[in-house]
């Protein structure tokens, strides 16, 4: 039966979380923004309209942890209002037990981990892709962004590109290109090409790639067992640059659904190896299980908001935090432990859930008895 309590609880939990949530998801994106827009305004050139485009996608991937932490704060600040107030101490004296009054809360949260399980497992992931597609076919659609100057382009992959200046008819000074391997990872360049000038630029967005006619070419080949290898051509007519190669090809867990990580882990392709398919399964059971963050951390939340007894929001909001970092630590050292044992991985990502629930059950017997 849900009583006149249940509701007037509710709608405390409910309006406090989502000034919360809506707070924290804010700082959130906003931060995001920050990071990335050098490389999206300055680098890729997207243009200012691309940055609503980019909110929009990563807001469910910011929802996935500002809803059970902003849940947490809720109830933290909420019961630990009501306990100040003596309203936990009247309700109980009505005959309500702990367990009776923190139900709709614990519902609530069965609620919430619910839509975090839809949102990681299926919309943030879709919106990584997404964004990185339309990313992709933006640049696409004006090719001539790769070769903006002032600006190491690193988009290519094995590849960074600078130009020095470019003039008023698109053709461009100062072409530095250096070949980077394919591990991409060496101190240094395997290759260097300069060029004095670029005097024609040739899109080809068929065969997404871009044609250039170079002058006063001036090429090194490095390697370690060999001397440098220099060479002049007054010029080099077409030099390639595939545009395709900006767009990874590698299949990433980060962007595939739930569904679609199962059905690549029931027909495996032949180019993953063991490793990368225990990546995937293991970034599976992490969505699963992180999705039910709002259920375990509010089992900790409501005793310990009892127990704080406490009116200021400072209280509750430094002891969120705490609990906040200390479950998402869990999953931290659960992704480092990938490489040595995937069932490790699978325990650990399950150790923060039941360690919560352990914990809540033993908070609500001591404020049981306490009473």
């Amino acid at each position: 039966m849900f009583l006149k309590s249940d509701r007037y609880i509710s709608r405390q939990i409910s309006v406090t979380a989502f000034y919360a949530v809506l707070i924290l998801s804010v700082v959130l994106v906003l931060g995001n923004i920050f990071k990335e827009i050098n490389e999206l305004l300055v680098e890729r050139r997207a243009p200012i309209s691309f940055l609503g485009i980019f909110v929009l996608k990563l807001l469910p991937v910011s929802l996935v942890f500002t809803i059970p932490w902003g849940f947490l704060a809720a109830v933290l600040l909420v019961f630990g209002r009501l306990s100040s107030d003596q309203e936990i101490n009247s309700l109980r004296t009505a005959g309500m037990g702990l367990y009776r009054i923190a139900s709709p809360i614990l519902f609530m949260g069965l609620l919430l981990s619910l839509l975090c399980l839809w949102l990681n497992a299926t919309v943030s992931p879709r919106s990584k892709g997404e964004l990185k597609v339309m990313l992709y076919e933006t640049f696409k659609e004006d090719p001539l962004r790769l070769l903006d100057p002032g600006v190491v382009q690193s988009r290519l992959t094995g590849q960074r590109i600078y130009i020095e200046s470019r003039n008023s008819d698109d053709s461009f000074q100062g072409f530095h290109a250096y070949e980077l391997g394919a591990d991409e990872i060496s101190e240094w360049p395997v290759g260097y090409l300069y060029a004095r000038d670029v005097a024609s630029i040739t899109p080809d967005k068929e065969v997404e790639k871009l044609e250039l006619r170079l002058s006063g070419v001036w090429l090194e080949k490095y390697n370690e067992e060999q001397p440098i290898q220099q060479g002049a051509a007054g010029e080099i007519e077409p030099w390639i640059l595939p545009l395709a190669a900006g767009k990874s090809r590698r299949v990433k867990a980060n962007r595939l659904d739930n569904k679609q990580i199962s059905e690549l882990l029931a027909n495996p392709p032949t180019n993953l190896t063991v490793e990368k398919l225990a990546e995937f399964d293991a970034e599976r059971i992490r969505r699963i299980s992180f999705s039910f963050a709002p259920l375990a951390l509010a089992f900790v939340g409501i005793p310990l908001g009892l127990s704080a007894r406490r009116k200021e929001t400072s209280s509750g909001s430094g002891m969120s935090l705490g609990v906040a970092v200390v479950y998402f630590l869990f999953f931290i050292i659960a992704d480092e432990t990938q490489g040595s044992s995937l069932i490790l991985t699978k325990v650990l990502m399950w150790v923060p859930n039941l360690a919560c629930l352990a914990l809540g059950t033993f908070l609500f017997r001591r404020a049981t008895k306490r009473a």
